[in-house]
């Protein structure tokens, strides 16, 4: 039985953000997406394990949404399952999505898909026309956020829309 939250339903809960930040991307000082560490190590081993094959990364950041002064998602977790990839695309098999479910089953407690990650080996981290189509097309919610890696440069780049833009958004890594 999968656990994920109906996102058109569930309100963000009233909570401060996390303080405890061990590294800042922007000069706000309340940011729109909160990364906890764990989460972070674990996508960060995904794409630094991608990029030694010569291939790209993806998969989903799973978490919730608050509020305090402004919306804002806190990414615990994230998911992946098999996938096809090259240096210049990547997406999930197609047999891949009992993988990903299960995965998702053993997370023990509620959340929301927050958006997804994907990487870009040597080439920056910037939201290709294609990524900005799925991010459009899949991850449109106002929290939903897109996490663009390229563990060769050791660049790290978050983006969501706004007003139908994809534009690039500070981020936290926090304890």
């Amino acid at each position: 039985m999968v656990k994920i939250s109906n996102e058109e339903k569930k309100e963000p809960k009233l909570q401060p953000p996390p303080q405890q930040i061990l590294y800042r991307h922007g000069k706000e000082k309340e940011f729109e997406l909160y990364i906890k560490e764990n989460a972070f190590q674990s996508l960060l081993e995904h794409c630094n394990k991608m990029a030694e094959e010569n291939k790209e990364a993806m998969g989903f950041l799973v978490g919730d949404v608050k509020y305090w002064n402004k919306e804002y998602a806190v990414v615990y977790d994230i998911a992946t399952a098999s996938l096809d990839a090259s240096p210049y695309h990547v997406k999930f098999r197609k047999d891949a999505f009992e993988e990903l479910f299960n995965k998702l089953d053993e997370i023990n407690f509620d959340y929301i898909l927050v958006g997804w990650y994907h990487s870009h080996p040597g080439y920056s981290s910037f939201m290709s026309e294609t990524d900005i189509e799925t991010q459009r097309k899949y991850f449109n919610k106002s929290f939903h956020v897109a996490l663009v890696i390229d563990p060769i440069k050791e660049e790290i780049k978050a983006f969501k829309l706004k007003n139908s833009e994809c534009v690039e958004i500070g981020y936290a890594i926090v304890k």
